[in-house]
Formats: structure tokens, sequence, C-alpha cells
């Protein structure tokens, strides 16, 4: 009876999160066009940031109120994944011309985000414990990458002329909307979590597994709905752009803040991560969607396609690891 009162409040909070990252979508636009922002500047902030405060939360809630970071590692990686493989393949599919990225998401995005990949796999298997220098550096990296943005962005308002700003009552409006959204998916998330982490009690599955599979999927219901979005509308840097952010964000703040509140709070952190098969994965997947992205920077139909199976193999395999 347990199991089937948990995995409901899963289904209710993942359709819920669902909801709300329409929302997210919609204002992170006009938001990002009201300051003027690149499509892939906005992309990598505003869409990235408001998609990936789902992994946020949880890394924070695993943390504070759970005492499992393992399960913030977890949902994270899995996220990534999720983001990597899943939301390209869709939006491959579902865009009405070619999928193009430009070079500016490849040789900024997808590079800092490639630098987070092998941060992680480093400390994941050199680093036994993390204090306050893991968080140290991964947060000093975020903030590396954000330097980057907004030397990028700066550039681009260089070159456009000055468009006629919204009305300040309708900015006030969508930052109501941004902020709401993002208060109601927290609370949303933290009953994802506390479901997820009692079935995996209930079925003595390490809460790893669970994390990876369940709450990754469900946290990455809001980068998908604003990737596809802007995929449908034709565009595509805005779609991808949000990718790579948004796994950027989630490996760099959505580890670095919670790591920093649990060691304030109790100490450094003894990291036993059995599973390093993900990070593995999450690595192979990176280099397999660089690779069909540097083929004149577009993705074909059947390369989408490919991305989803991979994604649907690879879940397989790591459950099977738990069984």
């Amino acid at each position: 009876m347990s199991l089937i009162i948990h995995s409901t409040i899963i289904i209710i909070t993942s359709i819920l999160i669902y909801y709300l990252g329409e929302k997210f979508a919609k204002s992170s636009t006009i938001l990002g066009n009201y300051f003027h922002l690149s499509k892939s500047v906005k992309g990598a902030t505003f869409d990235a940031i408001a998609g990936s405060m789902p992994e946020l939360m949880v890394a924070l809630f695993s943390v504070i109120f759970f005492a499992k970071f393992e399960v913030g590692i977890g949902t994270i990686a899995g996220s990534a994944l999720f983001n990597l493989l899943i939301i390209p393949g869709i939006c491959v599919l579902v865009s009405k011309k070619v999928f193009r990225v430009s070079k500016e998401v490849l040789t900024r995005d997808a590079l800092f985000y490639l630098i987070s990949i092998f941060i992680l796999l480093v400390l994941v298997i050199y680093a036994k414990t993390w204090g306050f220098l893991v968080a140290l550096i991964l947060i000093g990296t975020y903030f590396v990458y954000l330097h980057k943005i907004v030397s990028d962005s700066k550039k681009y308002n260089e070159h456009i002329q000055r468009a006629q700003h919204e009305s300040k009552s309708k900015l006030i409006k969508e930052l109501v909307v941004f902020f709401g959204t993002m208060f109601a998916m927290g609370l949303a998330t933290y009953f994802l979590t506390d479901a997820a982490i009692k079935i995996s009690e209930i079925l003595s599955i390490s809460p790893i597994i669970i994390a990876f599979t369940v709450i990754a999927a469900a946290t990455s219901i809001p980068d998908t709905v604003i990737s596809v979005y802007n995929a449908k509308r034709g565009r595509d840097d805005d779609a991808m752009s949000n990718v790579f952010g948004s796994n950027i964000f989630d490996i760099l703040i959505g580890l670095g803040l919670p790591l920093v509140i649990y060691v304030a709070t109790v100490g450094t952190l003894t990291i036993v991560f059995e599973y390093k098969e993900i990070i593995f994965g999450l690595l192979g997947a990176t280099i397999m969607l660089f690779y069909f992205m540097m083929q004149d920077n577009k993705l074909e139909k059947k390369e989408g396609v490919f991305l989803l199976l991979l994604y649907v193999f690879f879940v397989v395999y790591v459950v099977s690891l738990a069984l």
C-alpha cells in the first residue's frame, strides 16, 4: 500500500512540474527578450537556471532534510544524461527544419559542459572526501562560465539596436510568474524526493538508482518543455544552449551549493559512489553528442532517434546493476 501511495505522489508531482515548466518557458522567453539577450545567452542563463531548479532543490533537500547527498549526485548525473540524449532527440524530431546550432554554442556552452564533466569525473574517482575546496572548485568554475556569458552578452548588445522596453508592469508580472513557479516547483520537488527515497527503502534499492532514473526524469521535465518549446519555433540555439547550460548549472551549482551547506553544518563529506559506470556513461554520451554535432553543426532525424534509443539502453543497464 505504501508503495502505491508513494508512486502516486511521484506521478502527481511530475505532472505538476510539467505544467509549471510550461509557464517557465514562456516567462523565460519574455524576460530574455526584455533584457535583449541573444538566443544562446538566454538559453544558457534564464532557461538553464530556471529549468535546473528542480535538480538543485533535490540536491538541497537531500542534504538538509534527508542526509543523503548521494541522491543529489544520482539525480544530477541522471538529469544530465536525460538532457543530453532525450531533449536533443525530441528537439530534432519536432523541429520543422534542419536542427542546426551556432559555433558560439559549441565553443562556449559545450566546451564548459565538457570541462564540468571532467571535473565531476575526477572528483568522484580521486577525491574520497569533499570539503570546502571541492565546493570552491565547482562554484568557481561556474562563475568563470558566467563571466564568459556576460562578456558575450555585452558584445551582442553592442551590435543590436535597442528595442523599446516592455512596460514595467508587464516586467513585474513576469518576474512574479518566474519566481512563483520556481517556488511551487520547489514544493513539488520536496515531496517527489521524499517519495522516491521511501520507494528505494521499500524495494531495498540504492537511492542512487532511484535518483538516476525516477527523480532525474521528473526533474528534467522543465528543461524538456523549454527546449522543445524553442525547437518548435526554430530557436535551435536556445534549445541546445539550455541543454548545456542546464547541465553545467546542475553539476557545478547543484552539487557545489549543497556541499557548502553540508560541510558548514556537518563537516567534510565522505563520498562512496558505487556506480561509477553512471559517470563514465555520461562522458560517453557527451562524446557521442559532440561527434554528431560537429558534422556541420547540425543533428539529423536519424541521429535524434539514436540518442533516444541510447538513453533507454543505458537506463535499462543501470537498473540491471541494481537488480
